[in-house]
């Protein structure tokens, strides 16, 4: 029996799984781990997981093995450190990767693009915009904003 003060060598079976995994990881993409996240968010959302769903939408990168998750403030950082340990866990799973890590990064201020949609008739303009079929269920029925 060894002793604790024994080094382990490359005989223990300890070392030689954990290098046999390291061999076996799949390489990963930013289109297979949209893929994966889509799957956990199904089982999530069976589940009932709704701010972890919310949390796990957001937008991410790859750099290296890291999966870095952009976040929009404490709220989500808070469940995202909750529920961190059962995602990676999954992630490494369904990616056939031990080498996967999780990491986050705040920024307050996302880019939106869309137009703020404040009044009645901004709304309405906006819809008309997007559908031609709109602007004529406007027409035959003469819907407005003003009362």
């Amino acid at each position: 029996m060894a002793s604790p003060e024994q080094p382990i060598t490359d005989d223990h079976p300890e070392v030689m799984i954990s290098a046999q995994s390291a061999k076996t990881s799949d390489t990963f993409d930013l289109t297979r781990v949209k893929e994966v996240v889509a799957e956990i968010l199904l089982e999530f959302k069976a589940d009932h997981k709704n701010l972890e769903m919310t949390v796990l939408k957001q937008p991410f990168e790859i750099v290296d093995n890291t999966i870095l998750f952009i976040l929009n403030g404490e709220i989500q950082k808070d469940v995202f450190l909750k529920i961190k340990p059962e995602f990676v866990g999954l992630l490494r799973q369904k990616l056939n990767n031990t080498q996967v890590r999780l990491d986050l990064e705040l920024r307050e201020n996302i880019a939106d693009d869309t137009p703020k949609l404040y009044t009645s008739t901004d709304k309405l303009n906006f819809l008309k915009g997007k559908s031609g079929a709109f602007r004529d269920l406007q027409n035959r029925f003469g819907l407005e904003t003003d009362f």
